[in-house]
């Protein structure tokens, strides 16, 4: 097994450990801070703010924010795929969330800062679903059924959050699932990059080594 091979193991352990196991459980272990555990009545920033969890809060956004970044990153370097729209997208949306998270949400206090959390946590959602769809839409160029699979994915992801959202609103249980099937996604990307004849991942990270080094 070369260095690239084994890099590329990993990686992936790496990645599917924390967003299948770390991120949900941590969420969910999160969301017990809130009034009786009840998932519906309260969202993840009033947790931190009104029931002292603010620091979880905080490692919650960073955490999250940091693997969708790293993860995406990650992906783009196996595709090849440097798209300034993707990138701007997916940073704005992790600097948008870091924002968020370090923002007060206690709108009796702060309405301005309160409403400046919410707006960004929206944005923050939006930025990194587009973010997504670019990416999705760039794996046509490589591969068909790659870009197929994926597409359905992305598709199964976006419709089920909707449905949640509808159904429970901006609720704790919206911000477990939403993220969670993000993590999802994610790893499902790269399982389906893996198995694409048409992409070379060890020497995708040997080329990319390359031009790190230039």
């Amino acid at each position: 097994m070369s260095k690239y091979q084994k890099r590329a193991k990993n990686l992936k352990l790496i990645f599917l450990i924390v967003g299948l196991g770390v991120i949900p459980l941590y969420a969910i272990i999160f969301s017990q801070f809130g009034p009786g555990g009840n998932l519906i009545l309260v969202t993840f920033s009033q947790i931190g703010a009104r029931y002292g969890a603010i620091e979880l809060f905080t490692i919650w956004g960073i955490l999250t924010s940091l693997y969708y970044l790293a993860f995406l990153s990650y992906l783009t370097v196996l595709t090849r795929f440097n798209n300034f729209i993707m990138n701007f997208l997916i940073g704005f949306g992790v600097i948008s969330m870091l924002v968020t998270v370090f923002l007060p949400f206690a709108p009796s206090m702060y309405p301005r800062v309160s409403k400046t959390h919410n707006l960004l946590a929206y944005v923050t959602a939006v930025s990194t679903l587009f973010g997504l769809v670019v990416f999705v839409g760039s794996l046509y160029r490589l591969d068909l059924r790659l870009f197929t699979k994926s597409l359905i994915a992305l598709l199964l992801v976006i419709g089920i959050s909707i449905i949640v959202l509808l159904v429970f609103g901006v609720s704790s249980l919206f911000q477990i699932v939403f993220s969670t099937l993000l993590c999802v996604l994610l790893c499902l990307l790269l399982l389906f990059i893996e198995k694409s004849p048409h992409i070379n991942i060890e020497q995708a990270l040997y080329d990319h080594d390359q031009d790190k080094e230039k």
